[in-house]
């Protein structure tokens, strides 16, 4: 049995896909662990649509960091956020892609009809040729033939034509339009697990729906330090890196709840923050020694469910920077 009827999705990215199609008819739903064309189309729209997939982009797997990037665009939209590709997600996606065109059919050319006459027909000519003109004889001498004489045709006058007066039309006098007023963002506080799967927003039906676009980072800080490197943290993890005397790291909470996030480096250093939604902390690591110098960072969040977090680090060396060394 094939899945799903092919006549669901209108995109011309995912028109067609026979698991996406399902995926649409509920038959079944893409999640972490699966792989193919399909996960790898998904992967490439929501690059597409600002939703990063840094580390390992459209490689058709479906992986934490591809989970990451569906629970980001189903946040973004009001969708339930759970990870997977289901009827809405799909359905959502797409929505933002052009429709597919159907090409106009062309009836054929009908040839035009020959009569079939067996030899071609000749038309008598308009003007019959002049008969010969009697001429009188005079003596021995024929007497010439004179022209009749021609009448003086005048040439016809012309009557002067005067162009219409044109009258200036002015332009209307047009005024500025104000923008109407924005109204103030509330502040979004914490809440529960539960009340925060509860919340879903229908998008206006007269307003289009612009994705989320990560704007590009900065190439230094402050303090004259350069961009080093950027990701996405979910939950509790760790990373390995080589840099400098001085690590600065920008962290933003991307997730609709706020989170609390600890950093402690191999230098016994600890730090830690509660970030609101959609604003920025910043973080601070120093050591005395020669650069480069290999540093470890562990990462302590809420939870896996709770926590959504994309951090830049700016250093004083960088690696392949032909001025730090």
């Amino acid at each position: 049995m094939t899945i799903g009827d092919g006549h669901d999705l209108k995109s011309s990215r995912f028109a067609g896909d026979e698991v996406l199609e399902a995926c649409y008819d509920k038959e079944r739903v893409l999640r972490r662990g699966d792989s193919g064309s399909a996960v790898k189309k998904v992967q490439e729209a929501l690059i597409i649509l600002g939703i990063p997939v840094p580390k390992v982009g459209a490689n058709g797997i479906f992986g934490d960091e591809t989970e990451l990037a569906v629970r980001s665009y189903q946040e973004a939209r009001g969708l339930k956020v759970d990870g997977v590709i289901g009827q809405d997600t799909i359905e959502s996606l797409d929505a933002e892609f052009p429709r597919v065109v159907q090409e106009p059919s062309v009836s054929p050319a009908t040839e035009p009809y020959v009569s079939e006459v067996p030899t071609p027909l000749e038309p008598e000519p308009p003007v019959k040729p002049p008969r010969a003109s009697t001429v009188r004889l005079s003596g021995d001498y024929p007497e010439p033939v004179r022209a009749p004489p021609v009448p003086i045709v005048e040439e016809p006058q012309v009557p002067s034509v005067q162009a219409p007066v044109v009258e200036r039309v002015s332009a209307p006098v047009i005024e500025p339009v104000k923008a109407p007023p924005v109204p103030p963002v509330p502040e979004v506080s914490a809440q529960p697990e539960s009340a925060a799967r509860r919340l879903k927003t229908t998008p206006s039906s007269t307003a289009p729906v612009t994705p989320p676009v990560t704007p590009l980072p900065s190439q230094a800080d402050s303090q004259g330090r350069k961009f080093h490197s950027s990701g996405i943290w979910s939950g509790d993890s760790y990373f390995e890196v080589q840099g400098g005397q001085s690590m600065h790291f920008e962290v933003k909470n991307i997730h609709a709840l706020a989170s609390t996030i600890r950093i402690k480096a191999n230098t016994g250093e600890a730090q830690e923050a509660m970030i609101l939604s959609q604003t920025t902390a910043t973080f601070e690591f120093s050591m005395v020694g020669k650069e480069p110098f290999n540093w470890r960072f562990e990462i302590e969040t809420d939870s896996d469910d709770t926590a959504l977090l994309e951090w830049y680090l700016y250093s004083t060396w960088v690696p392949g920077d032909p001025d730090s060394f």
